[in-house]
């Protein structure tokens, strides 16, 4: 009984993906888009700082537990702004992201494009290289005008670096 269950959970997943023309890795990386995104759309924004989100690899979250351990309380050019809309500010009410494109490198690693209004006329493009870990699928890399080799090298020049200078 349990394996007849599973099969119908499974073909009924599978019309779903057909029905919304979504694949898989489509319907993970949006989710995450949408998780990661969610605090630009309200006034009060997210509890801490894009980096505080649970939206990141397990890798990426070691090394953003290291980089904030190294930093304290220090102010550094990477904490100086937010890492998903590259600004200080944005308008809530306005605030809108766009992902453009995606290409799915492996099974595993996909490179995603996303258009972000912070609620100005100014547009920023990014792109994120995200990977699966078990079904979700999270962000490995973060890469845009603000860090144009990445979030990740951008931490280690910092973790090099004496906090404070």
């Amino acid at each position: 009984m349990e394996a007849h269950l599973t099969a119908i959970r499974i073909a009924a997943a599978a019309l779903a993906l057909v029905l919304t023309g979504a694949s898989p890795a489509e319907q993970g990386v949006d989710a995450t888009l949408k998780r990661a995104f969610a605090g630009y759309f309200r006034e009060s924004g997210n509890n801490g700082g894009d980096w505080d989100q649970p939206v990141f690899s397990a890798e990426t979250t070691k090394l953003i537990r290291a980089w904030k351990r190294h930093n304290g309380g220090e102010l550094t050019g990477l904490n100086s702004y937010g890492w998903l809309c590259e600004c200080q500010d944005w308008d809530w009410k306005h605030f809108k992201y766009k992902r453009t494109g995606l290409r799915q490198i492996t099974p595993i690693r996909a490179e995603v494009q996303v258009r972000i209004g912070p609620g100005s006329d100014h547009l920023l493009d990014q792109r994120v290289i995200m990977v699966r870990e078990g079904q979700r699928w999270l962000i490995e890399d973060l890469f845009s005008d603000s860090a144009p080799q990445g979030v990740k090298a951008a931490m280690r020049k910092e973790l090099r670096e004496k906090p404070g200078e």
